[in-house]
């Protein structure tokens, strides 16, 4: 009898404490269709900088935790056709000869604590397809380390490209 009440005890326990840990978190879940999107920076299979405007459609998934902190979840899907960039930066990009189109998937995660430090990391993948119709396989990783206050902690990008 005291085996059957102590593996209840474990089970109710089981199904009531994760219960309570989410109470008051709140969740919500926004989208967004064919959004503008800029691009600059180094492309690494062409080895220009580049810069393009696209579109991008993804869901954002919220969790706000009680104590004021939160999870963000980003899945994108999006295409740009990717210019050489000409211009002096990204305020003036000024596009040039065309270097392909390219269709990505982003996956993005922020953990923010309340302090305000916190983690941001992401990988955007997908074909690039050159104008002679070959193609790559154009990457994109990064991520961020937050201070609570005052800049990053630590701060890592990388662009990567296969054949």
């Amino acid at each position: 009898m005291r085996k059957t009440i102590a593996l209840l005890s474990v089970l109710v326990a089981g199904l009531v404490v994760p219960a309570l840990a989410g109470a008051g978190a709140e969740q919500s879940v926004e989208s967004w269709t064919n959004e503008p999107t800029n691009w600059f920076g180094p492309d690494p299979c062409t080895g220009k900088t580049i810069t393009g405007q696209g579109t991008e459609s993804g869901t954002a998934s919220i969790v706000d935790t009680p104590n004021g902190g939160s999870h963000v979840r980003l899945d994108a899907h999006g295409t740009v056709d990717l210019y050489e960039a000409n211009g002096p930066g990204p305020w003036d990009p000024q596009p040039g000869a065309f270097v392909g189109t390219w269709t990505y998937d982003a996956r993005t995660s922020d953990q923010a604590p309340p302090d305000g430090a916190g983690a941001t990391t992401g990988v955007t993948s997908g074909p690039l397809v050159f104008p002679d119709g070959s193609s790559a396989r154009r990457q994109l990783v990064f991520h961020l380390t937050w201070s609570a206050n005052g800049p990053p902690k630590l701060f890592f990008v990388k662009f990567v490209c296969s054949a």
